[in-house]
């Protein structure tokens, strides 16, 4: 008999990527005659180790377990973002974290999964062959609206863009009818006009006229764009090389481990590298729509491609923020920005994506 295995391509892209981001880390948060914060570093490690046995143990479970579990997921996830804003730490402007012991925790990361999750079990117990209209998304779209508007009210921009959009992307693959579509798309223009205005905190709305004109004020506000571009274009072809990053080693780049650890790499690794990484993410993206393909339930496509959308956005939303293409909202990258609630989270989101390989020979297809 023929045991399931986990995805091959899936482990050893995501054994790359954890090997490349430790070893960026480690380079970002060494500085020229200013030594290191190793307790980053060893922390760092200790979130990819639990994520690893979180990603095995979860690639052993019985992902349908979930569609029935989802609202219960989904419901604590919820309780969580109400308690961030009643006592949650406020750090860069947004209002994200809740403090449990001697660590602090994102419950906007969890939010993530569990609207995905809840998306998934919605579009795998309520089949339209037609498309969903208004009548049928009511209800997903309200599981969808509470967590991003509690999200938003943290003014973390980022992760209540990339809750939008791995939404959205869902949505659309399970099928949505186009007058649907172009409402969204004219109330989601509307609503980001008001939020502008009223939502956002100065944090947030200074990042958008930042990226609409950062030369404006280049040693504050235009600050943090012009030395990722600098370094990043610094890097050229081949790069400066290992530890060798002037704008990173000379203090000049913010939050460097964190929303900038990719102009790190480039200036380092040069074009190529940076080019080997996005490739490296291009073959993750393409092996979890392999997966969602040959799934054996609706669920568990579904599931597979809202992990994919999530990767997706989070990595179009960092990279194109540091290179100026669209706003800073200061989001993480995958596997290679430091941070614990989202290193877990990725990992957990890759172990479900192997739990819908693995069982795609186990029960009859749905």
């Amino acid at each position: 008999m023929n045991r399931p295995r986990g995805h091959l391509v899936v482990i050893s892209t995501v054994c790359l990527l954890v090997f490349v981001g430790a070893v960026n880390l480690y380079s970002a948060l060494f500085v020229w005659g200013g030594g290191g914060r190793a307790s980053l570093i060893w922390q760092h490690g200790i979130w990819i180790g639990v994520g690893s046995v979180l990603c095995a143990l979860l690639m052993r479970y019985d992902y349908r377990r979930l569609q029935r579990s989802s609202g219960v997921w989904h419901g604590v996830v919820v309780g969580l973002l109400v308690l961030v804003l009643l006592v949650g730490r406020t750090i860069g402007g947004n209002k994200s974290w809740l403090a449990i012991g001697g660590f602090g925790i994102q419950p906007s990361e969890f939010a993530k999964l569990t609207t995905i999750m809840m998306l998934a079990a919605y579009g795998a117990e309520r089949v339209v062959p037609h498309g969903y209209g208004l009548r049928e998304l009511w209800r997903p779209l309200c599981w969808l609206g509470v967590p991003t508007g509690l999200i938003a009210l943290q003014h973390d921009a980022g992760t209540t863009l990339c809750m939008g959009l791995l939404s959205g992307s869902l949505l659309l693959f399970a099928r949505v009818r186009r007058y649907l579509v172009l409402t969204c798309l004219g109330l989601s223009l509307l609503g980001a006009g008001i939020a502008y205005r009223t939502m956002l905190g100065p944090a947030q709305r200074a990042r958008i006229e930042t990226f609409l004109h950062p030369e404006s004020d280049p040693r504050g506000r235009g600050y943090h764009l012009i030395q990722s571009k600098v370094a990043v274009g610094s890097g050229g072809w081949f790069g400066r090389g290992f530890r060798q990053g002037q704008v990173n080693k000379l203090r000049f780049l913010p939050e460097k481990h964190t929303d900038f650890v990719f102009p790190v790499l480039a200036e380092e690794w040069g074009f190529l590298g940076a080019l080997c990484v996005l490739g490296l993410y291009f073959v993750l993206l393409l092996a979890g729509l392999q997966t969602a393909r040959t799934a054996r339930d609706r669920f568990g496509a579904l599931l597979a491609v809202g992990i994919v959308c999530w990767l997706f956005w989070q990595i179009a939303i960092n990279i194109g923020g540091v290179l100026g293409l669209i706003p800073l909202t200061g989001i993480a990258l995958p596997f290679l920005s430091y941070g614990g609630s989202s290193t877990l989270m990725t990992f957990v989101a890759m172990g479900l994506l192997l739990s819908v390989y693995r069982r795609r020979f186990l029960f009859p297809e749905s």
